[in-house]
C-alpha cells in the first residue's frame, strides 16, 4: 500500500462510527466481523479487495459519540464566524470566547465556547454579552457526531459519499 488506504466503518444500523486503516478493515472482514459495501481496486493479496466501507455485523451504536469543544471544533462549528459581529477571518485571527468569562466560572463547554475576532474579544473583556451590550449572533450549541470531523479527515473516497450525511 503506497499511499494509506482508510476504511469507513458503519454500525448494523449504518451509521458511521470510525473510520480505520483499510489494513485492519480487510481483517474485520475476513475474520467473520464485517461485510464490506464497497471496494478499493487494490489488492493485499491475489484474491482479495482492500474494503473502503464495511458495517459491522453485530455492533449498533446506541449513544452518540461526543465531540469535544476544542478551538478547532469550535472554529469548524462556527465555520471561523465570529459569534457577535459576523466577521470572517483566518483561524489565525480569531479567538475563543467564553460567553460567561472564565473569571466567574464559564466552563469550558460547547455551549458556553463561541467563536470570535480579536476586537469584539477586547470589547467584551470579562463581562457577559448582556453587561457588553453585545448580541451573539447564533446560540451554541453541541453538534451532531461528524465521524469526518472526529477522525480529521479532509478528503474521501467516492464510495464513502452515500453513507456520510454532510
Amino acid at each position: 500500500m503506497e499511499e494509506k488506504l482508510l476504511t469507513l466503518t458503519l454500525d448494523a444500523a449504518w451509521q458511521p462510527i470510525s473510520i480505520i486503516p483499510a489494513d485492519k478493515g480487510f481483517s474485520m472482514v475476513y475474520s467473520g466481523r464485517a461485510q464490506a459495501i464497497e471496494n478499493y481496486s487494490e489488492k493485499p493479496c491475489a484474491l482479495f479487495y482492500y474494503p473502503s466501507v464495511i458495517v459491522c455485523k453485530k455492533y449498533i451504536r446506541t449513544k452518540p459519540i461526543p465531540l469535544s469543544p476544542t478551538r478547532s471544533n469550535i472554529y469548524w462549528r462556527d465555520k471561523l464566524t465570529c459569534q457577535y459581529c459576523g466577521k470572517t477571518e483566518d483561524k489565525r485571527r480569531m479567538t475563543l470566547d467564553h460567553v460567561i468569562p472564565k473569571s466567574r466560572g464559564g466552563p469550558k463547554t460547547w455551549l458556553n465556547l463561541v467563536t470570535c475576532c480579536v476586537s469584539c474579544n477586547q470589547k467584551k473583556g470579562d463581562k457577559t454579552p448582556s453587561e457588553a451590550s453585545m448580541e451573539l449572533i447564533t446560540t451554541p450549541h453541541a453538534p451532531r457526531f461528524n465521524v469526518m470531523r472526529a477522525f480529521k479527515i479532509n478528503e474521501t473516497p467516492n464510495s464513502w459519499d452515500k453513507f456520510l450525511k454532510r
